[in-house]
């Protein structure tokens, strides 16, 4: 059984059971909506089932169909999540942290990259904007499309969306011009800048007090479509299904994520469940 973003169930079930003991990310969005009193349970529940139907993540709908206001569910989530808030006017686009993320996948789960960084050891990690950091799935599949260890922040939605836009858009048109100019040679992002505790700093963070709403600039909620891009071909769009699957499951064991065992007794208790019907 497959989960709607594609994802066996079974990774899924145990993704978020680990992934809930292991971060400091202890409350979903539909519980801070409904603490904070943005909404009630049934209007949560309604919106839930809705972006469930047209695969789209909980704060989308809430912003757009429910009329919550942004702001005010960006001052809920960090009173609740600890991770750092960002503010879009100081974001600096990286065209490695770009190059690593489909525009698309961005767009669907309300990301945006923004700084990569590799270490001695070989291991990546990528500062990830997130308009909703409690998307446990949404960590797990960047983390699944990129091989990087993900350290999400937060921004607002409307953010997220005109970011990606216009960092997509230059990219892209950077990409062009450089293939049109004949041995050109590509032009090195700036480092990232790493603290003696390997702390990585974002451009734009803002320092861990938590900033007056005011002081965030205004948001553009009627951004235009972005325009056709051409998409970059990858690898793995080439994989099947079963690929992709196997190579999740394989990720997540090699990191002491999951056990083969316990994934194999997860299939069992969902097809029990379900009465064999996968």
């Amino acid at each position: 059984m497959l989960s709607r973003r594609g994802v066996p169930l079974a990774v899924c079930v145990l993704v978020l059971r680990v992934f809930r003991s292991r971060t400091s990310v202890h409350k979903r969005l539909a519980e801070i909506v409904i603490d904070a009193k943005l909404a009630g349970r049934e209007q949560v529940v309604r919106a839930a089932r809705l972006a469930e139907e047209q695969r789209i993540p909980l704060i989308a709908v809430l912003v757009r169909n429910d009329g919550i206001d942004e702001l005010a569910l960006v001052a809920a989530i960090r009173r609740q999540v600890r991770v750092p808030l960002i503010d879009p006017a100081l974001v600096e686009h990286d065209p490695e942290a770009l190059r690593e993320l489909p525009q698309e996948v961005c767009r669907r789960l309300g990301v945006m990259p923004l700084v990569i960084s590799s270490y001695d050891t070989g291991s990546r990690v990528l500062q990830l904007a997130m308009a909703d950091p409690t998307d446990t799935m949404a960590v797990a599949e960047v983390e699944h499309i990129t091989g990087c260890q993900v350290e999400n922040h937060l921004m607002p939605l409307s953010a997220i969306e005109e970011l990606v836009q216009k960092a997509y858009r230059a990219f892209v048109t950077e990409v062009m011009r450089r293939e049109r100019i004949e041995g050109a040679q590509p032009v090195p992002s700036a480092p990232a800048q790493v603290h003696d505790t390997h702390r990585l700093v974002v451009p734009g963070m803002v320092a861990d007090a938590a900033p007056e709403l005011s002081e965030l600039p205004e948001l553009d909620a009627a951004a235009p479509s972005p325009p056709g891009t051409v998409p970059f071909h990858r690898i793995v769009d080439e994989a099947s299904l079963e690929l992709r699957h196997r190579a999740l499951l394989e990720l997540l064991v090699q990191k002491n994520i999951i056990s083969e065992s316990e994934y194999e007794e997860q299939i069992r208790l969902l097809m029990k469940r379900h009465g064999g019907d996968h």
